[in-house]
């Protein structure tokens, strides 16, 4: 394949470079669902905090939402001539909550089919996120 059969990369441009603060919203959203998988980890070596991590996964599961939430209105406004990722944003906050959920449920069987699955999703979806809003 010689140079002239590849398509030029161009920098992006004002109009398809995404809002900073949809990016630094979309960023800690994304540092929480990291996040969520450390907490989660040090809760189920269930040693003798099991209690406290366990309390710091749910309530940074809340704050993760939050900031979900915050995206997702960031990419309603600055965002929304760019409807895969105000649609993408929308997926992430909505699978959030439903994880969540499935959380809160305590059904340990639902925990292990679903929300650690859930999870893996929920991982790779922020951290392609980011990219696909600074793709033009």
């Amino acid at each position: 394949m010689t140079s002239r059969d590849t398509p030029a990369r161009t920098a992006p441009t004002e109009g398809t470079r995404p809002h900073p603060a949809f990016s630094a919203l979309v960023g800690l959203t994304s540092l929480g669902v990291l996040l969520q998988a450390l907490w989660a980890g040090l809760f189920l070596r269930q040693g003798n905090d099991y209690g406290r991590w366990l309390s710091v996964h749910q309530h940074s599961a809340e704050v993760t939402i939050v900031l979900a939430l915050l995206a997702t209105v960031a990419a309603a406004v600055w965002m929304r001539h760019r409807t895969p990722v105000l649609a993408a944003t929308g997926a992430l906050f909505l699978l959030l909550v439903v994880e969540y959920f499935l959380g809160r449920a305590g059904n340990e069987s639902v925990g292990i089919v679903v929300h650690v699955p859930l999870a893996m999703l929920l991982m790779a979806l922020a951290v392609y996120l980011p990219v696909m809003a600074r793709r033009g």
